[in-house]
């Protein structure tokens, strides 16, 4: 017999993952003004198999994470950040959605929350099991997770594209 405790919400764990990504989206966008874009490249040696998602063309590929300030508030502010996988010189991939989220950023709290993931909104705090969009019961926390984990990510391995977009960046500028 199988019992399996129900999911609990540990928020002192989740309000750290929050504040670590305020922290993270700072140090790739020190400016927070509406408007002002960062593009993010990686190199093409990250052990992924193109030519499977590129549908096996060969050619040059480029993966790009773009941040964007939608909005900006005295308190909040709105921030974009999509992932792309492009192959330059061909037509895009016909069956990868790219990752896309917004998020929130509490500028009095220091903390950043995803508000919204491929376009769907509105995540609880937990799902009963099963749900009808298939969510897991503690999908809220996984995607802000995800978002700390693709932010280092871009901290780590990234290089930037347009450094005069953001002053003092930890990341890797572009030769």
């Amino acid at each position: 017999m199988n019992l399996k405790r129900p999911y609990s919400i540990d928020l002192s764990a989740q309000m750290a993952v929050c504040d670590a990504n305020f922290i993270r989206i700072l140090q790739l966008l020190p400016n927070l003004q509406q408007g002002l874009k960062r593009e993010i490249s990686f190199a093409t040696e990250l052990g992924l198999n193109t030519s499977r998602i590129s549908g096996g063309v060969k050619g040059r590929n480029q993966f790009l994470t773009t941040i964007e300030v939608i909005e900006s508030f005295k308190y909040t502010s709105t921030i974009r950040i999509v992932n792309a996988f492009e192959q330059l010189g061909s037509a895009k991939a016909e069956y990868y959605q790219a990752p896309e989220m917004l998020v929130r950023m509490y500028h009095d709290a220091k903390t950043a929350e995803v508000i919204s993931y491929q376009q769907a909104r509105y995540f609880k705090a937990r799902y009963p099991l099963p749900n009808k969009h298939m969510y897991q019961a503690d999908e809220k926390e996984q995607i802000n997770f995800f978002l700390g984990e693709w932010l280092s990510f871009c901290l780590r391995e990234g290089l930037c594209s347009n450094a005069s977009l953001a002053e003092n960046l930890p990341a890797k500028t572009a030769a």
